[in-house]
């Protein structure tokens, strides 16, 4: 997982993960709360179900610290479907292999993350946050840095788009 788009998977496996800003290190958030539903590739994909409201920087957080501490429903959870169907596509395109679906890309992020010896330290800012749409700005401790983009219109905060760029700085 590179930047937060791969699950931040792509430069995950090589390096570690995008976005910018300052706002502090990851903070342990409660897991969000996920339903189970199918998924394209046949097994199980969690989608968020609401809960208690905190703002996109938390919810970017929680996802953070699920991927790193591999909670596959929690990680998965937060991302739209859209969001998960790219980041597979994308994951196979860049590393050759292929993942069968959001739970699976997780757990293998996860475990690069760790036998990389990859620091969980992300800085967080918020760009633009009108009614139920949120712009983040992250850089992770490797560095890598992009922009985190999340709705609010299923009830709890969902990242919608995850790019591996850094904003013009």
């Amino acid at each position: 997982m590179r930047s937060p788009r791969p699950l931040l998977f792509v430069a995950l496996a090589v390096a570690g993960v995008a976005l910018s800003s300052c706002t502090g290190h990851v903070a342990s958030e409660p897991s969000t709360a996920v339903a189970e539903s199918p998924s394209p590739h046949g097994s199980p994909s969690a989608t968020a179900t609401p809960v208690p409201d905190s703002g996109p920087v938390e919810a970017f957080r929680a996802w953070w610290t699920a991927v790193r501490s591999s909670d596959t429903v929690a990680a998965c959870g937060a991302l739209t479907a859209g969001l998960q169907e790219r980041m597979l596509t994308e994951y196979t395109a860049s590393t050759g292999l292929e993942v069968e679906d959001c739970a699976e890309l997780v757990r293998q992020s996860s475990l690069l993350y760790a036998a990389a010896g990859m620091s969980p330290d992300v800085d967080v800012a918020v760009v633009t946050e009108q009614g139920d749409d949120a712009v983040l700005d992250v850089t992770y401790a490797s560095g890598d840095c992009g922009t985190v983009h999340l709705s609010h219109t299923t009830g709890v905060w969902m990242l919608t788009e995850l790019s591996q760029e850094c904003a013009a700085r």
